[in-house]
């Protein structure tokens, strides 16, 4: 017999499957929503193309992309790899100069 578990059941499934942060599709959805709402405020505004309506759909473009892509691209992580500091140039060649006698 089959048991009855809710989506948000707290009990352990049996399968132990890791959770799916979704997150990032609930932003760029919004984002999208926002700039699409604004493309059309600006065509009832103004009539006709404009730089701010050409601005706005490529925003809308990018969130589209991003929605439906599987990856959050937003979060920025930085690596740092140690370096040596180089070894001056006078401490590599010792100069080979004679000594000038004025008489």
């Amino acid at each position: 017999m089959l048991n009855n578990q809710e989506l948000t059941s707290t009990t352990d499934s049996p399968t132990d499957a890791p959770t799916i942060d979704t997150s990032h599709e609930l932003k760029w959805r919004r984002t999208l929503r926002k700039k699409l709402i604004n493309c059309l405020v600006l065509i009832e505004n103004h009539g006709k193309p404009t730089q701010e309506l050409m601005y706005e759909l490529r925003k809308a473009k990018e969130a589209l992309t991003y929605w439906n892509s599987d990856t959050a691209t937003w979060e920025k992580h930085s690596m740092v790899f140690p370096v040596t500091m180089p070894v001056p140039q006078t401490e590599l060649q010792i100069p080979e100069v004679d000594e000038v006698t004025l008489d």
